[in-house]
């Protein structure tokens, strides 16, 4: 009988040879082709009954596969950047006010139904800058490098019917045409005169764009002496040699 010790040896021996001999079939594998099917080690894994998006069901009457989610149902889902609550809401979409800018009734909202502060107003003026700068110019007027290139004037943010009060003036309007566009005249292409822009800009930060159209028009119809000591100075360097008389009629 063999000892323990060359028992033990003999194991070893084998586990390195039915290693090498592993090692080597897969490298002699590497780069060859072949048409036969890839060996499935585990078939059941690979070909387990499953229905795929579209696909025809026997299960049910109506023949899909896709089904509606059960009454009741509350969609609910959170990333680790997003705010637990308002993760909650922003898959609900319950508040019409806040996700569709109108009120009960289905008017449009006067005024921003969330809160406003300095970090909203930083949002509303990077998503500005990056969607609406390039056609709507950095002060609102309308006349961006691309807007200039349009075939029509495009809206200046300044005139009465775009302010607070004015015709198209209320927050929720100018939310409304952020998410969904103008529309063009009937018959007329393309369908929309301005793009809709809910796929790039979520609810949220189309409300912080509103914020800045009207920081954007605050700033403009400021009185001088309203403005910070610091910028003040900076404005009036910047503003070289006007008028006096101009200066004191804007102060």
């Amino acid at each position: 009988m063999m000892s323990t010790t060359t028992q033990r040896v003999a194991r070893v021996a084998l586990a390195a040879a039915l290693c090498a001999g592993v090692a080597g079939a897969l490298t002699g594998c590497r780069g060859d082709r072949s048409d036969k099917p890839p060996r499935q080690f585990f078939p059941d894994m690979d070909d387990q009954p499953k229905y795929k998006s579209q696909a025809e069901s026997n299960i049910f009457r109506d023949r899909r596969t896709m089904r509606e989610p059960v009454a009741g149902t509350v969609a609910f889902a959170r990333t680790s950047a997003m705010d637990w609550a308002d993760g909650r809401e922003d898959l609900l979409r319950e508040d019409d006010r806040v996700y569709r800018g109108v009120d009960e009734n289905g008017e449009y909202v006067v005024s921003i139904p969330l809160p406003v502060d300095d970090a909203f107003l930083r949002r509303g003026r990077e998503r500005y800058e990056i969607f609406c700068m390039v056609c709507h110019n950095a002060n609102g007027d309308g006349k961006g490098p691309v807007g200039n290139l349009w075939s029509y004037p495009l809206p200046n943010f300044h005139d009465e019917q775009f302010l607070p009060g004015g015709e198209q003036g209320s927050d929720g309007y100018i939310f409304h045409v952020i998410r969904n566009g103008v529309p063009n005249a009937p018959g007329m292409m393309p369908a929309l005169r301005m793009p809709a822009y809910r796929n790039q800009i979520n609810e949220r930060d189309a409300w912080a764009i509103v914020a800045y159209v009207r920081a954007l028009q605050l700033s403009r119809a400021m009185p001088l002496q309203d403005v910070p000591s610091t910028q003040r100075r900076e404005l009036e360097r910047t503003r070289g040699a006007a008028p006096r008389a101009t200066q004191e009629a804007t102060q």
